[in-house]
């Protein structure tokens, strides 16, 4: 199942992933125009990889990227500063990795078939089900000889200690967190039975030597940690152990913002209030609603596992309409996308107190639960108290069993 959920992730991604990073010292400024460039040489619209890029040839798709970092050399042809080429000839070629990368992950895809697999995720079908959709959406596989290239293409000649290219190009970037990725899965495989992101601080620790790049890299890795470990303690170490040795005062106060939040959490501090827009654009504040008990479920109409959720949630609305107890949905699509919520809400008639946060996975209350992925619940008590702030799902039985014993 974890296969699946990252593959469904990936599918979700586009180009547009790579943008800057907005980290104070990171920048993404050496070639202008990338993506329009690579147009030019593999399927894409509107910067989203078309599935027919999948059903490339290795060796034609290894000649288009060679073609694509040729068509970028025009862009520093002229530079007289041999740092600054340097530079953007590296920024071409992690580019050029990357999408390889993308390429690999995706190779021999099939388009109605993964149709199929997200017609699964919406309807709860069982993991069984949903795994063979999953396998059978890939109809061609890679070589082992094929495998070997493309990733001698990716990782060949690639140093890990650039500081002045990691902070001037988000290609390289991306490349090294995913490289960290892939040992923290082969050359520390033996450490797989720890969490994810603890396993990959210690490859960061142990792999980059770099003080910038090594904070920056810790930094990220310990706020994945924070927001997604399930354990308190694996939580705890991890923002100790990134105090002890961080310099930058950014990367610090967002630790600690994270780890504040956390602790409000799971210490059932008071929660945070919030004032959205419904669908008929009337605000709504959580202050408005307690008294009552207050079940939210963060979601987007974007998200499979989100919505194959709906339906349990319908039937809790139905079955404890006359409960001391309130449904809020809070949608995180884009407002740019504010249009298609409403009618997504409309068309489903979806039930409950139905809201759309005004800055995505931005807004200050998604930020304050650190939440980090969705569907995301989140139960809050009369008195304003958080009771979880990673609450059961609607499917789970054990809900239903915990607002039993709080509504009695």
């Amino acid at each position: 199942m974890k296969k699946v959920f990252y593959f469904l992730l990936v599918l979700l991604l586009s180009v547009k992933t790579y943008a800057q990073s907005g980290e104070p010292g990171l920048k993404d400024d050496l070639l202008k125009n990338k993506e329009v460039v690579l147009a030019r040489y593999i399927p894409m619209s509107k910067g989203s990889y078309l599935y027919t890029l999948y059903a490339m040839k290795p060796e034609v798709f290894i000649k288009k990227m060679n073609a694509y970092k040729i068509a970028l050399s025009v862009q520093y042809a002229d530079e007289k500063d041999e740092a600054i080429k340097s530079l953007k000839i590296k920024d071409a070629d992690f580019n050029a990795r990357n999408v390889t990368t993308r390429y690999m992950e995706s190779y021999g895809i099939d388009s109605l078939a993964i149709v199929r697999l997200h017609q699964l995720m919406e309807e709860k079908h069982d993991d069984s089900s949903i795994d063979s959709a999953y396998k059978k959406a890939f109809v061609k596989k890679l070589s082992d000889k094929e495998q070997v290239k493309l990733s001698r293409f990716v990782e060949e000649n690639a140093a890990l200690n650039d500081e002045a290219l990691f902070k001037r190009s988000v290609a390289y970037r991306n490349w090294l967190d995913g490289y960290v990725t892939k040992l923290s899965a082969t050359k520390y495989k033996e450490d797989s039975i720890v969490e994810y992101g603890v396993v990959k601080i210690k490859v960061i620790n142990s792999e980059i030597s770099n003080p910038f790049i090594k904070e920056y890299m810790n930094y990220r890795a310990t706020g994945f940690i924070i927001k997604m470990a399930k354990d308190k303690d694996v939580r705890a170490n991890a923002f100790r152990g990134f105090m002890a040795t961080a310099t930058i005062p950014h990367y610090k106060a967002e630790i600690e913002e994270m780890y504040a939040n956390d602790k409000m959490m799971s210490e059932q501090g008071a929660a945070p209030d919030f004032t959205y827009p419904n669908v008929d654009g009337r605000s709504i504040s959580l202050k408005d609603l307690l008294g009552k008990y207050v079940y939210i479920d963060i979601w987007a109409t974007w998200c499979a596992p989100c919505k194959a959720e709906i339906p349990f949630l319908t039937k809790l609305e139905e079955d404890y309409h006359d409960r001391n107890i309130h449904f809020v949905s809070l949608s995180v699509d884009r407002m740019a996308d504010k249009a298609k919520w409403i009618s997504y809400v409309k068309d489903h008639q979806l039930q409950g107190i139905q809201l759309i946060a005004d800055k995505d996975f931005k807004s200050d209350f998604v930020k304050k639960f650190n939440v980090n992925s969705i569907p995301r619940f989140i139960l809050i008590d009369p008195t304003g108290k958080i009771v979880s702030g990673d609450a059961k799902r609607p499917s789970d039985p054990a809900l239903r069993k915990q607002l039993d014993s709080l509504l009695k």
